[in-house]
């Protein structure tokens, strides 16, 4: 009886030791994903080649592997930019990741890039999670990606779809 005491003390004793320590431990996450866009957008022209543009965008992201966090998430976002003479420096947008459990995700991005006739071009940029819902209230992390502009299928709608290696923590 006083062996099995001992055995279960010693046992109890090197869970809170090693068992706590790796449960509080924040759970990391890459993931390469692309996310399709739909877009509608309001352009002004703000003198000549110079144009302000305010749009707001829809999309979906797959994983490459077929699963993990942001598989299968809707995304919304927000965002404007200038362009002058075809380029824009200053695009800003903010959005939400939309997850299958639930969850949300919000994030904040910047990007430069090109835009072309017919509503082709293409675009770098940083984003960078503010917060979640849930089991991901306290998230960090967040992606560099390329954005590649496409002709739309319809006019006054654009289409677009951002390649992203998204990384993350959670709480």
């Amino acid at each position: 009886m006083k062996k099995s005491i001992w055995v279960f003390g010693i046992s109890l004793v090197l869970f809170f030791t090693f068992g706590l320590n790796i449960y509080a431990q924040p759970k990391e996450g890459v993931e390469s994903a692309t996310t399709t866009f739909y877009a509608t957008s309001k352009v002004l022209s703000i003198g000549e080649d110079r144009l302000a543009l305010n749009y707001e965008a829809f999309g979906v992201t797959i994983n490459d592997t077929g699963e993990g966090l942001f598989h299968n998430a809707t995304v919304r976002v927000l965002g404007g930019m200038t362009i002058e003479k075809g380029v824009y420096k200053d695009e800003r947008g903010w959005g939400v990741f939309n997850l299958q459990t639930g969850d949300k995700i919000f994030f904040t991005h910047t990007m430069t890039g090109l835009a072309k006739p017919g509503g082709i071009g293409t675009g770098k940029g940083t984003a960078t999670f503010t917060g979640g819902t849930g089991k991901l209230t306290n998230i960090q992390g967040g992606y560099e990606m390329t954005r590649t502009m496409v002709r739309s299928a319809i006019e006054g709608i654009g289409q677009s779809y951002t390649r992203a290696k998204i990384q993350y923590k959670l709480p």
